[in-house]
């Protein structure tokens, strides 16, 4: 009859090695995925949705890649074009509630509004493009 070996303790570390390395592994993955998927867009590109009048594009690009990541380089040297995004999203949400007949909303955004104006630096000119968009502002 053949007998068993005993539990050694080598045995036991080798096994608990093994569940380190695959956490370890399973960590990395999840960090190698959040961080290759962050995407930062051209400046080129800013320039062209803002010569294009899209400014809700500039709004989106603010949410899918600046939002959270403000003192990131890579948002930071576009800040201005996202300071326009979102005085061009407040805009639209004040006219939307002055047109709904709810002053205290509308003033809210206006506030945004007043807040976003300095932040838009060398773009502030884009603030009278957006007024001609909601006219009743």
């Amino acid at each position: 009859m053949r007998r068993k070996k005993p539990f050694s303790i080598l045995n036991l570390l080798i096994i608990i090695l093994s569940i380190i390395l695959a956490i370890s592994i399973l960590i990395t993955v999840f960090i190698v995925r959040d961080v290759g998927n962050t995407y930062y867009p051209s400046e080129s590109s800013f320039y062209y949705s803002l010569n294009s009048q899209e400014y809700s594009a500039l709004t989106r690009r603010y949410y899918d890649n600046a939002a959270g990541h403000e003192d990131n380089p890579h948002v930071r040297k576009v800040a201005e074009y996202y300071a326009v995004g979102l005085y061009f999203e407040k805009a639209f949400f004040a006219n939307a509630y002055k047109k709904a007949g709810n002053p205290e909303a509308e003033k809210k955004y206006r506030q945004q509004m007043e807040e976003l104006e300095p932040k838009m630096g060398q773009l502030s000119a884009e603030k009278q493009q957006i007024l001609k968009i909601f006219p009743d502002l």
